[in-house]
């Protein structure tokens, strides 16, 4: 009966997302609740008012890490349309449509999260979608596409997590999660036909075997540099190349057209341009990460202004500004129009998955699980893993509150925790992309905050055959050992 109580949380998120009549916000809001609730009256081990308190609290500066990208990236994205605007850039010819579409969702929107993660993907491909001539509703779900390699997302950061706490080594879990995610990129291949007819972007069947061959190619390439560089650089390394090859084989540009891409097109490669260099330099990492630090809880992460993207995202905008000699402050104005119902709803998520995490209600599930079902519960791992992914919107917190569960858990029923981990990081990673984080920050890149629930009508398959894929994987790793 406990586990029922304890289980509260996620099933009035559930049934209120399920109804489609309750915005994001208020289904977050509504889960904060029940939880702080269950957790006062019933938790697994003391938790207190207090205790809560500084749970809430927690969440809230996370919120603030992830809300930061978020005004950043809508105040970088206002900048970047006023620039496009401004050079008045030709719509993609119809011929072209097609291909610029599968390009930007698997290609340049997984590379641009692969290199600065936090969502950053989406705002990259808003304004490539956008000069396709998409429907809102659309174009949101293909900007979702820009989530599917979340576990290489801000340089593989939620991998490395889920490494250190596992004991995996790095690149047997980058290899691991990398083998399970071929599948995958093969089934949102199959939803991205599907989408794209309904969004009239029609195909032909050069179209189609170009598509499926350079996603198997992008998953090769993906085992391969995990296999030779590590998680860390396994997406830039397996997609880069793909990204050029499509490049000189679909796009035979003009003079004009040229120079309309580098005018558009600048501000994001110095944007990911600098967040690499951040990232992948390591004396400049180190020097960045020493030269200002914010903690304000010791169990929570830091915050590093030098090296978040945030930071770059508004320094970038500002810079474009200044060259476009426009002022900033109505793109500031019209960021914070945009962002502020998301951040919000962040705020609620995340403050519910650290009341979950912090009273032991989620440990405590998955203790339940693993001694009322035994060896059955490794089918658990990839429905835990979600719902986490799904409800803070990042593989990294995902695998922060649940990857030690995963090793009681092979320990105990002598599966292969290379494998456990692997599915516990990928479905993390891979409903990310439903996450109301996402959903919320695509509808205000558009401009369109009444759409959250036909978005969740559209997409669920999104998120849903991924997950049985990866149930299935579960299986069969019980049925192996």
């Amino acid at each position: 009966m406990e586990y029922l109580v304890w289980s509260l949380p996620f099933a009035v998120v559930a049934m209120l997302i399920a109804t489609g009549r309750v915005s994001s916000t208020l289904v977050g809001l509504f889960g904060l609740v029940t939880s702080l609730i269950v957790a006062l009256a019933a938790p697994p081990h003391p938790f207190g008012v207090r205790d809560a308190l500084g749970a809430i609290a927690r969440g809230g500066w996370l919120a603030l890490l992830v809300g930061a990208v978020i005004l950043g990236g809508l105040f970088f994205r206002e900048v970047v349309s006023e620039n496009s605007a401004a050079g008045g850039p030709a719509p993609v010819a119809a011929e072209r449509r097609r291909k610029q579409l599968y390009t930007t969702c698997f290609l340049i929107g997984p590379f641009a999260e692969g290199a600065t993660g936090f969502g950053v993907g989406q705002v990259t491909v808003a304004p490539l979608l956008n000069g396709i001539g998409l429907a809102p509703l659309h174009a949101i779900l293909f900007g979702l596409f820009s989530q599917m390699m979340v576990s290489w997302g801000a340089m593989a950061n939620g991998t490395i997590v889920g490494s250190q706490l596992s004991g995996i080594a790095p690149t047997d879990l980058g290899v691991h999660s990398a083998l399970l995610t071929v599948p995958l990129l093969i089934a949102w291949l199959a939803l991205f036909w599907r989408i794209a007819a309904i969004a009239k972007v029609p195909g032909t069947p050069l179209d189609f075997a170009g598509e499926a061959v350079c996603t198997i190619a992008a998953g090769g390439l993906l085992v391969a540099a995990n296999l030779l560089f590590g998680p860390e650089v396994a997406a830039l390394a397996a997609l880069g190349p793909l990204i050029v090859a499509r490049f000189l084989m679909d796009g035979r540009p003009d003079r004009a057209q040229w120079r309309s891409a580098l005018r558009v097109g600048l501000p994001y490669v110095a944007l990911i341009a600098i967040l690499m260099a951040t990232r992948a330099i390591t004396p400049v990492n180190e020097w960045l990460r020493a030269a200002l630090a914010v903690r304000p809880f010791a169990d929570g992460p830091t915050w590093f202004p030098l090296l978040h993207p945030s930071s770059w995202l508004l320094a970038v905008g500002l810079a474009t500004t200044v060259a476009m000699r426009r002022p900033s402050a109505s793109a500031l104005a019209r960021a914070w129009t945009r962002g502020g119902k998301p951040i919000l709803t962040i705020g609620c998520f995340l403050a519910l998955a650290q009341v979950m995490a912090a009273s032991g209600l989620a440990d405590g599930l998955a203790k339940g699980l693993r001694s009322g079902l035994g060896p059955l519960a490794v089918l658990a791992t990839p429905l835990f893993a979600a719902a986490f992914g799904f409800l803070t919107g990042s593989s990294n917190a995902a695998n922060g509150l649940l990857m030690p569960a995963q090793i009681a858990l092979a320990r105990d029923a002598a599966l292969s925790l290379p494998w456990l981990g692997a599915i516990q990081n990928t479905a993390a990673a891979a409903l990310t992309m439903l996450s109301p984080v996402r959903v919320a920050v695509g509808c205000a890149l558009v401009g369109k905050p009444d759409l959250e629930r036909t978005v969740y009508l559209r997409g669920w398959p999104l998120g849903a055959v991924p997950l049985a894929i990866l149930v299935s994987a579960a299986a069969l790793l019980l049925m192996r050992w």
